[in-house]
C-alpha cells in the first residue's frame, strides 16, 4: 500500500450507502472504478479523480466516502505502466533545464482524459455542466493540463499538490470557457516532492488568465492529502 492510501485509510469516517460498481471498469478511454450517488437524481454531478505517480485507480477511490452524496465518483487509471508496479500519466524529463513531462506522453494522456470525460459523462447521464476533475501530484498536474487546454469540458478542477509545467502555457486556450472554470488548489508547506513555491506559483498563474482560484495552504503538511484538505475540497464542490 502506498503512503497516500495508508493516510486515507487511517482517517476515521462513517461510510455512505452509495453503491460502487464491482471491480475495474473497462471499455472507455481509461480503465476506472466508479461509485454511483447515494442521493439519486436524473443528471447528477460527477467528480473524476486522477492518481499520482506509481499509484493506480484504487488509491484516490478511497476518497469516495468523503465526497458529497449526490456525486458520481470516478477514479481513473493512468495509461503508462511502471516496471516496478503502478502507473504514471507521463515520464518526467528536463526541458531547457527545467522539470517537465515528456511532450508526447503529456499530449497522449491529455487526449485520453478528454475522451474519458466525455465518455463517462454520457455513460452515467451526468450533468455536463457539473463535471469536476481532481488529481493528486501527477494527477493534479494533469488536471491543470486538461482544464486549461479544454475548459469547456469542465465546471472546475481541483489540484492537490500539483503544479504547472512551462510547456503547458503556450497551449492554454483563452476565452469565455476558461474564465468560467472554477479552480481549487491545495498544497502543504512541507511538500518534499513538488515545492510549495511551485504550487503557489501555478495557482498565481491562473489569476493572470482571468480565473479566480481558491488556494489553501496547510502548515506542516508534506506531499499528501489531509482530512483538512478533504473538508475544504468538499466545501468547494458544494458551492
Amino acid at each position: 500500500m502506498n503512503k497516500l492510501a495508508f493516510i486515507l485509510l487511517s482517517l476515521i469516517f462513517v461510510g455512505t450507502k452509495a453503491s460502487a460498481q464491482t471491480g475495474l471498469q473497462d471499455g472507455l478511454a481509461l480503465k476506472y472504478l466508479v461509485q454511483l450517488p447515494a442521493e439519486k437524481s436524473a443528471h447528477p454531478p460527477i467528480l473524476i479523480l486522477l492518481h499520482g505517480y506509481g499509484s493506480d485507480e484504487k488509491d484516490l477511490f478511497e476518497l469516495r466516502n468523503f465526497m458529497p452524496k449526490n456525486f458520481i465518483i470516478v477514479s481513473a487509471r493512468a495509461p503508462y505502466e511502471l516496471s516496478g508496479g503502478g502507473y504514471q500519466w507521463y515520464e518526467m524529463t528536463n526541458i531547457n533545464g527545467v522539470h517537465d513531462g515528456k511532450p508526447a506522453e503529456l499530449a497522449n494522456s491529455r487526449k485520453l482524459i478528454e475522451e474519458f470525460i466525455s465518455q463517462v459523462t454520457t455513460n452515467y447521464s451526468a450533468d455536463p455542466k457539473h463535471v469536476f476533475l481532481s488529481g493528486f501530484s501527477q494527477g493534479g498536474i494533469m488536471s491543470y493540463q486538461v482544464g486549461l487546454t479544454h475548459p469547456s469540458l469542465l465546471r472546475g478542477i481541483a489540484v492537490l499538490s500539483g503544479t504547472i509545467y512551462p510547456s503547458l502555457k503556450p497551449l492554454v486556450k483563452h476565452g469565455e470557457s476558461l474564465r468560467k472554470l472554477k479552480v481549487f488548489v491545495s498544497h502543504g508547506s512541507n511538500d518534499e516532492r513538488i515545492s510549495y513555491t511551485s504550487g503557489k506559483a501555478a495557482c498565481d498563474y491562473t489569476k493572470t488568465l482571468g480565473l479566480n482560484p481558491e488556494f489553501h495552504s496547510y502548515p506542516e503538511m508534506g506531499h499528501s492529502i489531509s482530512k483538512d484538505v478533504l473538508t475544504d475540497l468538499v466545501k468547494w464542490l458544494k458551492k
